[in-house]
């Protein structure tokens, strides 16, 4: 049975491509790293200067709280040494905690916290033209982190990559925060699977589909794919029956079946969005199995 979070959100509602309907679908897909299917981090080490370290983690902490994909274990007090050999990593320590399947583990260093004072000048002009200047004090701070992150089977997902910002302000005790949480949303942002949205097109050209189209559009998406699929059975040939049963299995996350009838119709038709919807009908199966693994 598909996971319920790997499911496509259909939203119950059609959009217009030119003269065409589509329908609108909402679909996970990874990050850049793809994690899989693990939706827990752990946190197994970090390095750096205490006070800088503290606020990133805290920063962690409360962002992976807030946004609710991964849940957060700090595990840095068993003492555990995280340690890069090629693709794999390397965990020493007598009290070092296993990772169980599901979980990612994680090392966070600070590798570069500075700070400095510069001084700006901004022209503005007043109402008559005057060009008026203005010095003010300007405190600019960098933040530099080192993020290894690895699976339960020890292969490498990030092998201390890092992560580099400047940011600015007129306070100085701004920039800490700001810094740690523009930082952590980075590095968060490069594992966390996220919702995208797509439009997958239908084939309204055939007068004797359009109240199945029209069923689809008004959400009656189960309607649809029975009288489709009872169409297609008299009509095997028809090119656009098949196209938009392939629509509407694969706005239904059925992608295997939606590839078969996209191919089918391919064959018995020239019209490119077929090619276009089948290619991302094919990435969207490929987003699945690869947050399954």
């Amino acid at each position: 049975m598909l996971h319920r979070s790997l499911r496509p959100l259909l939203l119950l509602a059609s959009l217009v491509i030119g003269c065409s309907p589509a329908l609108k679908v909402r679909v996970l897909e990874p990050a850049r790293v793809n994690v899989g299917s693990s939706k827990k981090l752990v946190l197994m080490q970090t390095e750096g200067r205490p006070s800088i370290r503290d606020y990133v983690l805290n920063e962690l902490r409360r962002q992976s709280r807030q946004d609710g994909y991964f849940a957060l274990a700090d595990r840095t007090d068993t003492g555990a040494i995280v340690k890069v050999a090629g693709r794999e990593v390397q965990i020493h320590g007598d009290k070092a905690p296993t990772l169980e399947q599901g979980e990612i583990g994680l090392r966070v260093d600070v590798l570069g916290w500075d700070t400095d004072m510069e001084k700006r000048v901004t022209e503005t002009k007043d109402d008559k033209g005057k060009v008026k200047k203005t010095k003010k004090d300007v405190f600019v701070a960098k933040l530099v982190l080192g993020v290894t992150a690895f699976n339960s089977a020890g292969r490498v997902l990030l092998a201390e990559e890092e992560y580099a910002g400047q940011f600015e302000s007129e306070k100085v005790d701004e920039l800490l925060p700001m810094a740690a949480a523009q930082m952590v949303d980075r590095v968060l942002g490069e594992i966390t699977p996220r919702h995208v949205t797509h439009y997958i097109r239908m084939d309204d050209d055939d007068e004797a589909q359009k109240d199945f189209v029209k069923a689809a559009e008004n959400g009656d998406v189960d309607g649809a794919v029975t009288k489709l699929t009872a169409y297609v059975e008299q009509h095997p040939d028809n090119a656009g029956a098949l196209y938009n049963l392939a629509v509407l299995q694969d706005a239904s996350g059925e992608y295997e079946k939606a590839l078969e009838h996209y191919s089918r119709a391919i064959s018995l038709a020239s019209k490119d969005f077929y090619v276009k919807m089948r290619d991302e009908c094919a990435a969207r199966l490929a987003s699945r199995q690869a947050l399954a693994e």
